[in-house]
């Protein structure tokens, strides 16, 4: 009730000062990070309102306001907060949980997906033994946006987990901002959004929230709530988004984690496999974005590699927007899950190059592909010993090759029709065929081979080699330029290793956005998927790879965002 002296009321107004100060600092001076993810196994999580309404509840807006790391820890008890799927996604998401105990389905060609193959020779003369390559192609059907019914999709639960430390102060963390609203605008009804932030902690300033009209303006409420301050914990984030994908009490057809950084952790990497395993089995797929030069490259393709997906490198900022449009977009056109490649062997198989699960029982091999998107293909390069064949044979089946996967819109497990991959055989005494290698298996040789090239040349990099690494591109360039048989991919996969060189001229490049950008190039080429075509100011070719992978549904989502 006194008045105060001069002096203390200029120590109250500096104390005011500070405190407004903790939502608007910037850099990462003060980052503090675990030194190892199993310190993180409970985070310590900042609540963002006094209390989450039930999906029983109005969800009406309160005042907006700047969110503070200083509260207390939330329990991730309270994260089966998850507003109900609407009736019209349940019956599809009960088919998901159902399909492992559905019977063999019946074979059909009417499905969604499709299996053909191709052989590197179309004939081999008799009695000669010879290794060579085929491919055998996943072709997912288009959507057509014009058909009717082509609005009705799946519905998604999307986390968005974002980086809001001191490094996102600015333009990054406003670009960000601006993305996700446009996800959160372009949601349909049966849709639901999760927003968890974090820094050195883990905030979730929204929880799983359906984007009907009133969860869209919560949503997007959230996010002008925001503000940049603090360290960098990706554990303690990602950690956050797995509760809320285990803790749901729903869950739709397709799930995913979108993790969005431009900082480095300094925790072990050695837990996040384990959170990549619980997210497989929350039946979320994770997608990893890298901002500017400065996050860790190497985790987070590594995490890419591991959920096998695409890692994303947004070199410039005003990129973010249609990178995060393309992965949504491409979410929101998965048309099978749960894909099983099975290849009957006659031949005997020397290789099989993918980078998904494969295994082998016998003369029977197993891939496994999480899920494909609407027009979207997958190519898996196998390498064969092809025997010599003596007598009347005039053809030599090598393979058969079929595929089983859950379709979402039928919601049951399908069945492709079986296809052979068959050689001719001819006699001396008949013309023999071109020995022209086919164009199509080629070019997925290429693609493999320059996924594998910046693999190798990555790790001379990060070793700081990078003489031995510009060697190792050149001389892959130089191969494939002079092939006979040089295609638009192969083409396209050259220019993607000259930029490659460019980005390894020195250990400046190298750190200043080379690692990344070889990174995202060499999972987008093993996993034929990407999430934009925006190309960086600082390529030195119009490298158009990315074209190869983005599918009519995602340009779709990049020219509107």
């Amino acid at each position: 009730g006194r008045r105060c002296r001069p002096s203390e009321g200029a120590m109250l107004s500096s104390m005011a000062t500070v405190l407004r100060s903790v939502c608007v600092s910037g850099g990462d001076a003060g980052e503090s990070s675990p030194s190892s993810l199993s310190q993180q196994s409970a985070p310590r999580f900042v609540p963002q309102q006094s209390a989450q309404p039930s999906s029983t509840q109005h969800r009406a807006m309160g005042p907006i306001t700047m969110y503070r790391q200083e509260e207390p820890a939330l329990d991730f008890s309270t994260f089966n907060d998850d507003d109900e799927i609407a009736s019209s996604a349940a019956p599809a998401a009960a088919a998901v949980a159902a399909a492992a105990g559905q019977p063999e389905p019946e074979v059909s060609s009417q499905g969604p997906v499709s299996v053909s193959t191709r052989i590197e020779y179309a004939a081999l003369p008799r009695g000669r033994a010879q290794d060579i390559f085929g491919i055998v192609t996943l072709q997912a059907e288009a959507v057509d946006a014009a058909s009717p019914g082509a609005e009705q999709r799946q519905p998604l639960d999307l986390m968005c987990v974002l980086d809001v430390s001191g490094s996102m102060t600015g333009e990054k963390l406003e670009l960000v901002k601006k993305a996700v609203r446009f996800v959160i605008e372009e949601s349909h009804s049966t849709d639901r959004v999760s927003i968890v932030t974090f820094t050195s902690e883990a905030a979730r300033p929204l929880r799983l929230c359906r984007m009907d009209g009133q969860g869209k303006s919560e949503a997007i409420a959230s996010t002008y709530r925001l503000c940049a301050g603090g360290g960098t914990s990706i554990a303690s984030g990602l950690e956050a988004a797995m509760q809320v994908a285990e803790r749901r009490r729903h869950r739709s057809p397709v799930s995913a984690i979108l993790l969005l950084t431009d900082g480095q952790d300094g925790s072990s990497a050695r837990g996040y496999a384990s959170m990549l395993a619980r997210a497989q089995r929350a039946g979320c797929s994770l997608y990893a974005f890298g901002f500017g030069a400065d996050h860790d490259s190497r985790l987070l393709s590594d995490l890419a590699e591991q959920a096998q997906t695409p890692f994303t490198f947004v070199e410039d900022v005003g990129q973010i927007g249609a990178a995060f449009a393309g992965a949504v977009g491409g979410l929101a056109s998965v048309v099978a899950q749960n894909v099983k490649v099975v290849l009957d062997c006659q031949a005997t198989v020397k290789a099989v190059h993918t980078p998904f699960a494969v295994s082998r029982e016998g003369k029977r091999v197993v891939i496994e592909i999480p899920d494909l998107l609407a027009g979207e293909r997958r190519d898996v390069l196998v390498e064969l010993s092809v025997p010599e064949e003596t007598g009347a044979i005039h053809e030599t089946r090598l393979l058969r090759a079929s595929a089983q996967y859950f379709g979402l819109a039928a919601g049951a497990v399908a069945q492709t029709q079986a296809v052979d991959m068959v050689l001719q055989r001819t006699t001396s005494d008949e013309p023999q065929p071109e020995m022209e290698p086919d164009e199509e298996v080629v070019s997925q040789r290429h693609r493999v081979e320059v996924a594998q090239t910046l693999q190798d040349a990555t790790a001379h990099g990060d070793a700081g080699r990078f003489q031995d690494a510009q060697q190792l591109l050149a001389a892959q360039a130089a191969k494939m330029k002079g092939s006979k048989k040089r295609s638009a991919v192969s083409e396209g996969l050259v220019l993607e290793l000259e930029d490659a060189q460019n980005r390894m001229q020195s250990r400046s490049s190298w750190q200043n956005g080379g690692s990344a950008e070889l990174r995202d190039a060499m999972q987008m080429h093993r996993m034929q998927r990407t999430t934009n075509m925006s190309m960086s100011s600082a390529c030195t070719n119009e490298k158009r790879s990315k074209a190869m992978y983005l599918t009519k549904g995602q340009q779709e989502w990049v020219s509107k965002a």
